[in-house]
């Protein structure tokens, strides 16, 4: 139940940040958008800011969805963090600590939209569980666990974003 909670009060927080993060740039036609983010066309309902929950984590008719420039650095900064990890001498409550604020940032420079936009939150929302449940951690096997299911969560990223 504390997941569901939890799961639900972030996703909250994605999308009023990334309307917020729409809110104040320029706006540029729906067409103009996806042409410059490199997706193929999408329908009216594709386009919208909401999130769409019932969309799955799937490629692009095949292809991995493009990522944006402004997040680029977040995802790689996440994944960074999690190679450098030494399960011996690491601090996981540190890692949580820093992968958090990342995330944070990660969610600011979010402009993506439509269906792009969800599919990303359908990798997202799992990623953002496993840092909370890094951050809450009882011990280092358990935290050493936890990285580890991070570290497959960066690799899931890549087979599905560029």
């Amino acid at each position: 139940m504390k997941k569901i909670i939890l799961s639900a009060l972030l996703a909250l927080a994605i999308v009023i940040s990334c309307d917020k993060k729409q809110e104040s740039k320029t706006e540029l036609s729906t067409t103009e958008e996806i042409a410059a983010e490199g997706h193929s066309d999408h329908d009216a309902a594709e386009k919208s800011d909401e999130h769409d929950e019932s969309v799955k984590l799937e490629l692009n008719n095949g292809a991995k969805w493009a990522m944006n420039a402004e997040m680029k650095p977040f995802i790689n900064e996440m994944e960074s963090q999690v190679k450098a990890y030494d399960p011996v001498n690491g601090d996981f409550k540190m890692l949580g600590k820093n992968l958090s604020e990342t995330n944070e940032n990660l969610i600011k420079s979010c402009t993506i939209k439509g269906t792009p936009h969800d599919v990303l939150h359908a990798w997202l929302m799992p990623h953002m569980e496993l840092i909370d449940d890094l951050k809450k951690a009882e011990n280092k096997e358990a935290g050493n666990k936890i990285v580890e299911e991070l570290k497959e969560s960066m690799e899931k990223y890549h087979e599905y974003f560029n």
